[in-house]
């Protein structure tokens, strides 16, 4: 079921607010991402092991599902919105910010960027979820479970193969 009340048309700039705070979070999200590559905390020489490569297949196919996920929020699809909601909070909040209890504020690595990348995450990640769940109820929209389930696995699958891969 479609619904105009949080779909955007494309033909201006006056996206619905859960697809901003979605987009903002997505850039926290991956920046956190990139500086802990960046910093060297995965070996990534050589032979990678079979957790080094899920972890690293899961943070690419997160990506792409985020991406698809805003598309169909975008064209007035309830499970894209409860899907970016779900990757804002599992994904984002929970694990790129849960590694702020790792190296807390003021972080000497990658600084001030790692900061950034921790609570924005946090905070953007938690704020998404939160404004999904609004528009969702706001626009009386039950969502179809096909893209939040496929959200919820890739993120418990990119969780359980990063906490099984040697961080160095």
């Amino acid at each position: 079921m479609e619904n105009e009340r949080f779909a955007w048309s494309g033909r201006d700039w006056r996206m619905p607010v859960w697809l901003w705070l979605g987009l903002v979070t997505m850039f926290v999200s991956v920046l956190h991402i990139v500086i802990d590559f960046g910093v060297g905390l995965f070996d990534l020489r050589g032979t990678l092991s079979l957790t080094e490569a899920t972890t690293l297949v899961g943070v690419a196919l997160i990506q792409i599902w985020w991406a698809v996920s805003f598309m169909a929020g975008a064209q007035g699809h309830g499970s894209g919105v409860a899907s970016a909601g779900i990757l804002g909070a599992g994904w984002a909040a929970l694990t790129n910010g849960f590694p702020i209890v790792y190296c807390p504020p003021v972080c000497a690595e990658a600084r001030p960027l790692t900061d950034i990348g921790h609570l924005g995450s946090i905070v953007f990640g938690i704020l998404l979820a939160l404004v999904a769940i609004w528009t969702l109820w706001r626009a009386r929209v039950r969502p179809h479970w096909f893209m939040p389930a496929v959200a919820t696995a890739l993120v418990i699958g990119t969780v359980v193969s990063l906490a099984n891969t040697p961080i160095t």
